[in-house]
């Protein structure tokens, strides 16, 4: 991991030490020839700028009253995760955030439940001007 990285890294945790997250789990490494194989509710999505541009490194809060997911977009501003089954899409509440950055629409759309339940939670943010 680079230094840059770990910088990264150190603010996502700050962020969400400071929101009260109960539970901090950083993305892992997603391999699409298992994904059936994973248990749990598959969330799936994008950050993208308000000009359309996707947004690597914002984050994406999928939270229940018992436990808080926090993950981060990639290189490419997508993020693609299992959650357990308990984090069911109708009681989830689900924010999107990125320093110097202001939400302005966070869509979610459900997929089938069979075979195996999936949200797509796609956000648009827009850059706030610089003092």
């Amino acid at each position: 991991m680079t230094t840059a990285s770990h910088s990264r890294l150190a603010c996502v945790f700050a962020v969400a030490a400071s929101m009260g997250l109960h539970v901090v789990h950083a993305q892992y490494a997603y391999n699409p020839a298992n994904a059936d194989e994973l248990p749990g509710i598959r969330y799936f999505g994008s950050a993208k700028d308000d000009k359309g541009a996707l947004l690597p490194g914002a984050s994406i809060m999928v939270a229940n009253p018992q436990v808080s997911f926090l993950f981060v977009t990639d290189e490419q501003g997508r993020f693609r995760v299992n959650v357990p089954l308990n984090m069911v899409p109708e009681k989830v509440t689900l924010k999107c955030f990125k320093t110097g950055f202001q939400l302005v629409r966070l869509n979610k759309r459900l997929g089938p439940a069979a075979p195996k339940q999936t949200v797509q939670v796609d956000c648009v943010l827009r850059a706030t001007a610089s003092p």
